[in-house]
């Protein structure tokens, strides 16, 4: 049964990314002919985002930091983010509630690579109890001059599970 839901929730989470990518790319034809009037060397940024990680339900994260678009190729966020178990793993005669919901807060180190292209580094501490790794790449689409939304495909090297964030970006001036 477990395996049943695993593959219907990777369908799921499929379907997701590639809605996420065709939708981005709609959004990123009219955004790139404005995308020279927001451009500014760094601001104080606040993203919101959605997660889907294998072995969990969804989760839902914030982020603050320093986001350098020219002036370096180096940002910096610290974060902290909620996932929820999903629901098919839990055994309800010994299901306790700590082990539902994974509380995690991190550091995010990003790095430039090509224009709206950044590899990530995330070392996290989840439940104060566990050390995690993660890397990712991360794609972002500018909608207006202070908004932009972002695809972030990631991997956990230590629990080995895969995640992808949808991000809500905001340009604190």
């Amino acid at each position: 049964m477990r395996t049943i839901l695993c593959r219907q929730q990777m369908k799921c989470n499929k379907f997701f990314f590639l809605f996420a990518i065709s939708s981005c790319s709609f959004f990123s034809v009219s955004a790139q002919e404005k995308c020279n009037a927001c451009s500014v060397p760094s601001f104080a940024a606040l993203t919101l985002y959605h997660v889907l990680q294998t072995g969990s339900s969804m989760g839902v994260g914030v982020e603050a930091g320093k986001w350098k678009k020219d002036a370096g190729k180096f940002s910096y966020f610290l974060g902290t983010s909620l996932v929820w178990a999903d629901p098919g793993s839990r055994n309800q005669k010994t299901s306790d509630s700590y082990k539902e919901l994974n509380i995690s807060f991190y550091w995010k180190g990003q790095f430039k690579v090509a224009e709206r292209f950044y590899l990530i580094a995330e070392p996290e501490l989840i439940n104060l109890s566990a050390f995690e790794m993660r890397t990712a790449i991360r794609y972002v689409f500018p909608l207006t001059k202070i908004m932009g939304i972002g695809l972030e495909p990631g991997y956990a090297l230590i629990n080995r599970q895969w995640s992808v964030n949808t991000n809500l970006h905001f340009a604190l001036r």
